[in-house]
């Protein structure tokens, strides 16, 4: 455990302000266990940060934390999610901003692209954190779809990627 990570979990009990200036410090580290316990801290203590982190930079640091971690497949600690951890909390997400609009339900295509980036460049296993992961339990809802049109009208591999997932979302919509 790092200094950073025990200063960030010290914050979990609190009742005061956390400076919003050190949870930019903290996810400027860019160390993967540091934003676990970030990503606890934001999704615990959110109203205490000061001044306000608005909801706009909430997003983006959750997109960037769940998607290294669907990525890059880190053993799952007490904070840390693994790879699929990680893939089944962005598709919950996902639905979660689609339903909320605004602005969280216009990051759902910028993840949508990212997820695509993951897809092309990750192996084997990545691929199925993707798919099995995030895509078939987001397709669950009809209307994330949409945004995953470029997957539909892509190459080969994406083509079949959506349509697996698709088949997926179909059945177990609702």
């Amino acid at each position: 455990m790092t200094e950073l990570y025990a200063e960030v979990v010290r914050h979990f009990e609190g009742e005061g302000p956390i400076a919003a200036e050190d949870v930019r410090r903290w996810i400027d580290s860019g160390d993967l266990l540091v934003w676990s316990a970030v990503y606890e801290l934001i999704g615990i203590a959110y109203e205490r940060i000061d001044p306000s982190f608005d909801s706009e930079q909430a997003i983006e640091f959750t997109r960037r934390y769940l998607l290294r971690c669907i990525e890059e497949n880190p053993s799952p600690g007490e904070l840390l999610h693994g790879g699929y951890e990680a893939a089944w909390e962005l598709a919950t997400l996902l639905k979660e901003w689609r339903t909320r609009g605004g602005k969280p339900a216009d990051a759902i295509r910028g993840v949508a692209i990212d997820l695509e980036k993951v897809y092309r460049r990750g192996d084997t296993a990545a691929k199925t954190r993707v798919l099995c992961g995030v895509l078939e339990h987001a397709f669950e809802d009809a209307a994330l779809r949409r945004h995953f049109s470029n997957w539909e009208r892509g190459d080969a591999e994406l083509r079949e990627a959506f349509k697996l997932a698709m088949e997926w979302g179909l059945s177990h919509e609702g």
